[in-house]
C-alpha cells in the first residue's frame, strides 16, 4: 500500500533562479519539486515574468533542513545584490540628471508633454550606456587590438 507523501512549500522563486535553487536543494540531499509548471514562465514576457513565482516544495520531513539551506543561500546573495546596487547607483543618478536637464529644456520649449515618451527612452538609453560603459570600452579596446 502506497502512503501519500505530504509536501510543503518552502520557497517561491522567480523563473531565472529556479534551476539554481532546485540544484542547491538536490545537492544537499533534499527532494524538491515545483508545484507550478516551470515552462509556463517561458511564455510570459515583460512585467508578467518578473512577478511570476514558482513554488518549490519538499516532503514534510525535509522542511526544516531545506528552509535552513535556503536561508543560508539567501544570505549569501545579499553581498552580490548590494554590489550590483552600488555599481548601478552612479549610472542611475547620472542618467536621471541628464533626463532632468532635457526635461527642463523641453519644458522651456513647450514640448515636454509631446515628447515625454521620447524623454523616457532617452533616459533608458543613457542609463544602459552608462551601466555598461566598462564593457563597451573593453570591447572597443579588444576590437582595436585584434
Amino acid at each position: 500500500m502506497n502512503k501519500a507523501v505530504d509536501i510543503v512549500v518552502v520557497y517561491k522563486v522567480n523563473p531565472e533562479s529556479l534551476q539554481t535553487v532546485l540544484g542547491l536543494l538536490r545537492k544537499e540531499g533534499f527532494n524538491p519539486t515545483t508545484l507550478e509548471d516551470p515552462s509556463g514562465a517561458a511564455a510570459l514576457s515583460g512585467c508578467g515574468k518578473v512577478t511570476y513565482l514558482i513554488s518549490i516544495a519538499v516532503p514534510a520531513e525535509e522542511v526544516s533542513g531545506a528552509a535552513s539551506v535556503l536561508r543560508k543561500w539567501e544570505q549569501a546573495q545579499v553581498p552580490k545584490v548590494k554590489s550590483m546596487i552600488e555599481k548601478l547607483a552612479g549610472p542611475f543618478l547620472c542618467s536621471v540628471m541628464v533626463a532632468g536637464v532635457l526635461a527642463v529644456i523641453l519644458l522651456v520649449l513647450g514640448i515636454l508633454l509631446e515628447t515625454a515618451a521620447l524623454l523616457f527612452l532617452g533616459w533608458l538609453v543613457v542609463f544602459a550606456l552608462l551601466a555598461n560603459a566598462e564593457r563597451i570600452v573593453l570591447k572597443l579596446k579588444k576590437t582595436r587590438k585584434g
